[in-house]
Parts: structure tokens; sequence; C-alpha cells
């Protein structure tokens, strides 16, 4: 999950300049069964030495399976 969450916000990106990105806002389902602990700590490995590494996300957890990007910054 969380690799593919890095690969969305990468492809979101793909056609803008930009260095790091500073924060990716993401709605997560609770049936997803993933605690916000635990999707950062995937997050974490699997954006090393990538400019996401070190991005704290902001999820905010809902009813049901989805799993959406809602917003991405970068500078």
């Amino acid at each position: 999950m969380a690799q593919d969450i890095l690969d969305a916000v990468f492809k979101e990106l793909k056609d803008k300049p930009y260095e790091k990105i500073t924060k990716i806002a993401l709605r997560v389902g609770q049936y997803n069964l993933v605690t916000p602990e635990t999707l950062q700590s995937a997050f974490d490995l699997v954006s090393e030495n990538s400019k996401a590494q070190g991005v704290v996300l902001d999820i905010e957890q809902t009813p049901g399976m989805e799993i959406e990007i809602r917003h991405v910054e970068a500078e």
C-alpha cells in the first residue's frame, strides 16, 4: 500500500519541477486494516533515499475501503 501511494504521488508530480515532497494528505478507509502508524512506518521504508523521504503523512481515517490521495505539496 505504501509503495502504491508513493508511486501515485510520483506519477502526479511527473511533469512538475520540484526538489522535495513536503506533505501528502490521505484519506484511508478503516477496513483496509492498517493503522496510521503502520502506514507511516511502511512509507518511511519505501520512500528512503527519494524525494519523499521524511514526509509525515496526514492521514484521515474514514469508514470503508477507500485509499485516496487528497493533496500533495512539493517545493
